[in-house]
């Protein structure tokens, strides 16, 4: 029997919507809405990384981490069926993760909030006092690697693998679910299944890579975990 594990994306994946440029709207002094900014301008040039480009953002912010997290569990919304996908996961005893090039300070609270609070989480780490305000510390859980080409703080196909690796090895299934740029080397190189939406989705389908689409919610994902569970149970 194959154990059937899955690793989330966050930001407009697992979360409806991009929950850390909401962090910055209207926080940054007018830095992030203005798309003229030198901040931009050098990200989109490749000048700076994702990576430096999100760090050059909070370490501007006017909110404390506590404030910025209790806005993020307030504005956050957790896209339906995401509980019921997780429930039947751990309940047939495999691992759900979330990989994300974005900042646990945002991740953790709407998960929590949502009951959700089981989930590993895998993401950049702000180390400061709650109350302070920037600049924070930013840490990572792995550094990068030169075969990955997320774009990310971090290797999500190195989540992956060893989400599979912790599951049974070559035996255990780990699903990946995304929608962006970043998302594209754990598709093609890491993932068994491939659940997609937007540009992750489209990419996919130009290169040839099965995945299946969702979009309001999880229900094709539901539905997928559902008959591997039945079908193990068979076995």
């Amino acid at each position: 029997m194959s154990i059937i594990s899955v690793v989330f994306d966050f930001d407009s994946t697992l979360a409806t919507t991009y929950v850390g440029g909401e962090m910055l709207r209207g926080h940054t002094g007018g830095m992030y809405e203005d798309e003229t900014a030198e901040v931009h301008q050098r990200f989109r040039s490749g000048i700076t990384t994702l990576l430096e480009y999100q760090e050059e953002g909070f370490n501007v912010i006017d909110e404390s981490i506590s404030e910025m997290s209790q806005r993020a569990a307030d504005y956050a919304v957790i896209r339906p069926l995401a509980r019921e996908v997780c429930e039947q996961i751990w309940n047939s005893g495999g691992t759900v993760a979330v990989a994300s090039a974005g900042l646990d300070i945002y991740i953790r609270p709407p998960l929590d909030k949502a009951g959700l609070d089981k989930i590993e989480i895998h993401a950049g780490m702000v180390t400061a006092d709650p109350t302070g305000l920037p600049p924070f510390r930013y840490d990572y859980p792995s550094s990068f690697k030169d075969t990955c080409q997320s774009g990310g703080a971090f290797c999500k196909c190195g989540v992956i693998n060893s989400v599979r690796r912790e599951n049974g090895g070559a035996d255990a299934e780990v699903i990946f679910v995304g929608d962006g740029t970043v998302d594209q080397c754990a598709a093609t190189n890491a993932a068994d299944t491939v659940f997609a939406t937007r540009k992750l989705f489209d990419y996919c389908n130009y290169n040839g890579i099965p995945a299946t689409e969702f979009d309001e919610d999880f229900e094709p994902l539901l539905s997928y975990v559902l008959s591997k569970i039945s079908e193990n149970g068979d076995r």
